[in-house]
């Protein structure tokens, strides 16, 4: 076949070629040409480091969440109450903004991508740039089958805050079954299951690149250098999902904390508080089963959307819809009905953290060796601010980090936050953001 650039690529373009003498062919990304004007894991001595972030939409109350200090350590406040039982375990991060640089402040969008992505959106719904936690992914998730697993609480596989790239997001799984499936009903024995035997469908998938690399050299070669660049960063998550086959070939290594759960009922997943509540320690506990089976050592968890649109049965108001249409009572001086879902939310929160301290590993716990990064996307979504964006830490990342510490800044950009996380995970970057959130300033009060 030839690709010259008289005439535009097909939409429909294939690369083609023969694998163990079957014909097969690879489709290609978008690309402005085709318009006109395991490596195996080995025996892990010291438990791995994982890391995740966990989502949670519109916000808390000022004054009812951020801790104070006092001589005893930090007590909590109303709202941030139901993580009395795991504050040992956490770090809170107040004070930093996400500084727009005069772009708009697009409403449950700008807070959240200013600090994953490091930019400022320019416009709704444009993401400009991948968010931090994929890097960590790439440095953390060699040799595991899945290099990130997330989920979703609300069942809307919509509600995702990770993006590989500005124009490729990571879906997350939006059911305990769907999760179940994915990690524990394919591909996952442990040692003395019988003899070990690839799968002959995997066996047919891997090494497709290398029966199809001499018509790639030849699109490559009349290609423009930003369709090469997408060209390339394709045939990388394509390389990458070959890779995570790869690793299904051999016999697996399986930790002594891996334990095969029973495989989860069908559960309404949508909205509805009870369910997402249901949904959400379900998948928690398959998740952590995961990481202890060493099959992920990276996640992404939303328990409520940006725009929260949590609601009580038989209620057709939704948190988001209070933190705008409610009164502040002037006997407390606070939004009632809307301080309860920010509780609701710590609720979740803490049954995550929990989930995990519930694992044993090594000498401690899973949480141990986890660094879990939790935020939402405005600090009081009455008004949609972005200045001091609450945020937590979970676990000491295998003694990289110290936990109970509260750290307050003084309006100092958020991707402080994003930069030193990933420096905790081993990522080779010294700067990180853009415009005035461009920093080498890490937040070193929490590092161990």
């Amino acid at each position: 076949m030839s690709f010259g650039r008289t005439n535009p690529l097909s939409r429909r373009t294939l690369l083609r070629g023969m694998f163990q003498g079957s014909a097969l062919a690879i489709g290609l990304p978008w690309l402005e040409g085709m318009f006109p004007a395991f490596a195996g894991t080995g025996a892990v001595r010291q438990p791995p480091l994982r890391f995740g972030t966990w989502f949670w939409g519109c916000g808390v109350t000022p004054g009812r969440w951020s801790p104070t200090l006092g001589e005893a350590g930090f007590a909590l406040q109303p709202e941030s109450l139901p993580l009395e039982s795991i504050k040992e375990h956490l770090n809170f991060l107040t004070g930093f903004d996400a500084i727009l640089d005069g772009r708009p402040n697009h409403v449950h969008v700008s807070g959240t991508f200013s600090l994953r992505s490091g930019i400022a959106p320019l416009k709704f719904g444009v993401i400009e740039g991948g968010t931090f936690e994929t890097a960590i992914a790439d440095r953390l998730g060699v040799g595991t089958r899945f290099k990130s697993l997330d989920f979703t609480a609300t069942g809307n596989p919509a509600d995702t805050y990770s993006y590989r790239s500005a124009q490729v997001r990571n879906t997350p799984e939006t059911s305990a079954r769907a999760l179940y499936d994915r990690i524990f009903a394919a591909g996952l024995r442990k040692p003395g299951e019988g003899e070990f035997k690839p799968d002959p469908k995997t066996l047919s998938r891997i090494s497709v690149l290398s029966a199809v690399s001499e018509q790639r050299k030849a699109l490559e070669a009349n290609l423009g250098a930003e369709d090469r660049r997408r060209l390339d960063q394709y045939f990388t998550s394509v390389r990458e999902v070959e890779q995570q086959l790869e690793l299904q070939t051999e016999e697996p290594v399986i930790p002594e904390a891996c334990q095969m759960p029973e495989r989860p009922g069908e559960h309404d997943a949508n909205y509805d508080l009870a369910n997402v509540h249901e949904n959400h320690k379900l998948m928690a506990k398959l998740l952590a089963l995961a990481m202890a089976c060493d099959q992920t050592r990276n996640f992404n968890v939303v328990f409520s959307n940006s725009a929260s649109s949590l609601h009580r049965s038989g209620e057709a108001s939704s948190h988001h819809l209070y933190t705008h249409e409610e009164f502040t009572d002037p006997d407390v001086g606070y939004q009632i009905e809307t301080s309860k879902f920010v509780i609701e939310n710590m609720k979740g929160w803490a049954a995550f953290v929990q989930a995990l301290a519930d694992v044993p590993e090594g000498d401690g716990t899973l949480l141990d060796n986890c660094l879990v990064f939790a935020h939402s996307d405005t600090s009081w979504a009455k008004i949609h601010a972005v200045q001091g964006i609450p945020m937590m830490t979970a676990g000491r990342a295998g003694g990289r980090i110290k936990t109970g510490q509260v750290v307050t800044a003084n309006g100092d950009p958020i991707t402080r936050v994003g930069l030193t996380m990933q420096q905790i995970a081993g990522v080779p970057i010294e700067r990180w953001g853009t415009r005035s959130m461009e920093t080498d300033n890490s937040v070193t009060q929490i590092l161990a």
